[in-house]
């Protein structure tokens, strides 16, 4: 299992995501691929779906091998929003770590993703910096929060 503790005395590497298991939820095809790849690319495991529906559905009832949901705020019938009040409704306020996909820089949406339990907010469009960098982030506050 991916170790938080371990997290915070890595080196500022790609191997540190390496193992790290994330659902990605976007029901855009192309944005789905793009995230995907680049989540690969620095080494995490990744399942994805193309709605909050088969998130949901993903994630279960019980413990999931999920350590991370990426998800778009903007899905049709569910958006990002319901889900992540849906998953910190049904688990843990800790787990899994929540990280949406938005092309907002508004304030009041940063605001809200905060008020349904979400870790962080990864810009569109999704760069591969900007993904390492906030993924960084919250796992070290995560981290920093278990062992504290």
């Amino acid at each position: 299992m991916f170790d938080l503790g371990n997290f915070i005395d890595q080196p500022k590497s790609n191997s540190i995501f390496r193992g790290l298991q994330v659902i990605l939820a976007d029901d855009d095809k192309v944005n789905r691929m793009v995230t995907k790849r680049l989540l690969k690319k620095i080494g995490c495991l990744v399942t994805t779906v193309s709605s909050g529906f088969e998130c949901l559905s993903s994630l279960g009832p019980t413990m999931s091998p999920f350590h991370v949901v990426i998800l778009d705020l903007h899905m049709p019938e569910m958006d990002g929003f319901e889900v992540a009040t849906r998953i910190r409704k049904f688990r843990s306020y800790n787990r899994p770590l929540i990280i949406p996909l938005t092309a907002s820089a508004e304030e009041q949406v940063w605001e809200r993703c905060l008020q349904v339990g979400m870790n962080g907010v990864i810009k569109k469009p999704v760069l591969l910096r900007g993904l390492e960098n906030e993924l960084r982030t919250v796992l070290q506050r995560a981290g920093e929060r278990l062992s504290g």
